[in-house]
């Protein structure tokens, strides 16, 4: 509804709040809402210019860094770019403090740049896909060379290739992709969509977290994601809200308590 039923925007927005990991999820979004797909569309062959536009929204290329000529040439494509397209960088800041170094800003904005640089049409992809295997190959990415010798602008580190691992692959399966595709074929009213949507959660390795942790405790199991994503809905949205008398399970517990 915010963007007038466009399928790509959502997705680019999703996408984008999801690589952000629940530390930047909103400044990411806020990168998204700044940067159109039509706008992101017209660099599609340019990576350079898609990580600057990236990093240059989230505020990433204001300093100074005598010697490094990657992130001098972004900061200059930017600055082109940003007078071009009359571009504000986003007023939230992104954090890296208390992260790992795999989830800094930097590295997933450069990761999230390589993917679009494959393909713009990030919605069309997802839907496209026929397997699971497939929609994984799109997302076997890796952020560029100069990634394989930094976590930051602001010092090098040892060689290690920044390759979006298969946690995160996951995630966003369960977060962004699987959601998107199911809420599209609700509102197409095509089952084969929802259907494809589910299979790929029961698919998908399951979540594990306190909540998954709690119901294994009760001997609860947790086979694949829809079993973990149905256990965490279940807490949060009854079980913390104490609407037990509106939940199945809780009305069966109690009536046989009676």
């Amino acid at each position: 509804q915010q963007n007038g039923n466009h399928w790509e925007e959502a997705a680019w927005w999703m996408m984008a709040r999801n690589f952000g990991v629940k530390v930047n999820a909103d400044a990411f979004e806020m990168i998204a809402r700044s940067l159109p797909v039509a706008l992101l569309a017209k660099q599609k062959h340019q990576l350079i210019m898609l990580e600057a536009l990236l990093m240059g929204q989230a505020g990433l290329l204001k300093a100074d860094i005598p010697g490094d000529k990657y992130y001098s040439r972004l900061k200059k494509e930017y600055q082109f770019q940003q007078t071009k397209y009359k571009l504000e960088p986003i007023a939230l800041p992104v954090h890296f403090l208390r992260m790992r170094p795999g989830n800094f800003p930097s590295i997933r904005l450069a990761q999230l740049a390589i993917l679009l640089y494959q393909s713009t049409s990030i919605f069309t992809t997802i839907r496209d896909c026929e397997s699971l295997p497939e929609l994984k190959a799109f997302f076997d990415i890796t952020a560029n060379d100069y990634w394989h010798y930094h976590y930051s602008f602001e010092e090098s580190s040892t060689f290690k290739p920044k390759k979006l691992g298969e946690v995160m692959m996951d995630n966003i399966i369960i977060n962004t992709i699987c959601p998107i595709l199911f809420a599209y074929g609700n509102y197409h009213r095509e089952q084969s969509f929802k259907d494809r949507a589910v299979q790929w959660l029961e698919q998908t390795s399951a979540e594990s977290n306190t909540i998954t942790k709690g119901f294994a405790d009760l001997g609860i199991r947790n086979k694949h994601a829809s079993d973990s994503q149905s256990l965490i809905e279940l807490k949060q949205s009854y079980c913390d809200k104490k609407r037990c008398l509106e939940c199945t399970v809780g009305v069966l517990l109690l009536r046989n308590q009676s």
